[in-house]
């Protein structure tokens, strides 16, 4: 099982004063939209470049950009994107593959909860399969039950070892997915956290 410590808030810098935003360069954008299509500001209140802020679904983090809203990180997790003590915080948690990611290395799940994520080159990626009962959780760190799998997986680590989905083998992580390692006699089992090949 892979426990990772939980990087759930990316945490953005945003520079603020009691019942607002301190005066800038830039002037301050405009409230995003509530449905927000990447591309021109719609017609109304144009779209002015400022800091990032909240999305108006709390779901993500936009910045108005030459006149255009640009998501520039979804925050999927349960606590969404909020604003603390000057910072915005946003809960990357959850993530689907491919949306762009922060911090570096950072784990999480996908929205279904059978895959573990890492963030790596500002993408998220699918660190693990999660095959086994427990799925993939976050609480006080991120829980990956890979006691079972399917050879061709994706693994995270070279120590990692799984039962295969039929319970006849043993797999071993190799070079970044999950390869045959030996056959068991009776079977694979996974309990209290341990794979053993009987």
């Amino acid at each position: 099982m892979r426990r990772a410590l939980v990087f759930v808030l990316v945490t953005l810098s945003v520079v603020a004063a009691a019942g607002g935003c301190e005066s800038s360069p830039q002037p301050a954008p405009a409230r995003p939209p509530a449905t927000m299509t990447p591309g021109p500001a719609a017609p109304g209140p144009q779209c002015a470049d400022g800091p990032a802020m909240c999305g108006a679904d709390q779901a993500s983090v936009v910045q108005c950009q030459r006149g255009m809203w640009v998501v520039l990180q979804p925050c999927a997790g349960a606590r969404g994107c909020t604003i603390a003590g000057g910072a915005i915080q946003c809960d990357t948690s959850q993530s689907q593959a491919g949306a762009p990611c922060a911090p570096e290395g950072g784990y999480g799940c996908t929205p279904d909860q059978k895959n573990l994520t890492v963030c790596r080159g500002g993408r998220t990626a699918i660190a693990s399969t999660c095959r086994g009962v427990r799925g993939c959780s976050v609480g006080n760190a991120v829980d990956c039950d890979h006691s079972v799998a399917l050879v061709g997986d994706p693994c995270d680590g070279p120590k990692e070892i799984a039962c295969a989905q039929d319970g006849k083998a043993l797999l071993r992580c190799t070079n970044g997915v999950y390869q045959f390692g030996e056959a068991c006699r009776n079977a694979c089992l996974a309990t209290k956290g341990r794979v053993l090949c009987q």
